[in-house]
């Protein structure tokens, strides 16, 4: 059997609704809604038309096991898209929304309201013990580790369950980009021993799918921040705590600058130009 193995966020329900659709040929309306309000790819298992080839599960999440005779696609975060994948993952998985806003507002109650979310919340407690509200500082430490520590991050996302079953690894990366996309779907189709045949429907489902993905949307506005920052260029900062995280991460990739003091306050800087100054200063200073 052909299956998608993949990780909550990661799209493999718009992955194997594009499969199904344009390498299978299934004939399928796909000018009906196909996305939830949240932009989760969900809506074509409601429509009784709709009867997948291969079929897409946290098959490695839940310990569901593959047969030897099993082809399989996994999908593989990559550091360069960690940041739209822990957002999408955060924003969609199991369609439960984490308040990547205002998380440090009643933070164990609402953490208590997702089952997702009882790694992250008993990980606050054993480090910083039972509170009601956490620091922003602290949860945006904790959204940092996922940047900087694999085990805590990127790892997370990337351990699939072995076997002798044939794989393919589809590039989460390709996603972001229409025609890296299509030659990852190409590829696929080479896997399955088929053909890839795109058409303007799949454009057009592609494009909503852009439009709709809040962490595609997150890496095009911190690449923008990020780029003010390194030229010293006014730019007002309005960003929710993972995306804070990230450009503290990329920060000291860049410059090797830890914890400096104005980027692990609660109150995180609102122009980019005071961070640039920030960060030249003192690496001036380190000469």
């Amino acid at each position: 059997m052909d299956k998608i193995d993949f990780f909550g966020g990661l799209h493999g329900n718009f992955l194997e609704l594009v499969i199904n659709c344009f390498i299978y040929q299934l004939d399928f309306d796909l000018s009906t809604p196909q996305f939830l309000e949240n932009g989760a790819c969900h809506l074509k298992g409601k429509n009784q038309q709709y009867r997948p080839v291969i079929r897409c599960w946290h098959y490695t999440m839940y310990q569901t096991p593959f047969d030897n005779n099993d082809r399989v696609v996994r999908i593989l975060l990559s550091n360069s898209t960690m940041l739209p994948g822990f957002v999408n993952s955060f924003l969609r998985g199991g369609n439960q929304v984490f308040d990547i806003d205002d998380l440090e507002i009643d933070t164990s109650n609402k953490l208590k309201q997702l089952p997702k979310a009882a790694l992250f919340l008993k990980n606050l407690e054993t480090n910083f013990g039972k509170r009601d509200s956490y620091p922003r500082s602290v949860l945006r430490n904790h959204f940092y580790s996922m940047f900087d520590v694999p085990e805590y991050g990127i790892d997370l996302y990337n351990k699939f369950t072995p076997g002798k079953y044939q794989c393919y690894e589809f590039s989460f990366d390709a996603f972001f980009n229409q025609g890296n996309f299509y030659s990852e779907l190409n590829r696929t189709a080479q896997f399955l021993n088929l053909n890839f045949y795109p058409d303007s429907r799949l454009s057009t489902l592609y494009q909503e799918f852009l439009a709709r993905n809040q962490g595609y949307h997150s890496q095009l506005k911190c690449q923008k921040i990020l780029d003010a920052i390194l030229n010293r260029e006014s730019c007002k900062i309005k960003l929710n705590i993972i995306e804070e995280a990230w450009i503290n991460f990329r920060i000291a990739e860049i410059f090797r600058c830890y914890d400096l003091p104005d980027l692990i306050q609660d109150q995180y800087p609102t122009d980019t130009r005071q961070i640039g100054e920030l960060v030249y200063n003192w690496k001036s200073a380190d000469y």
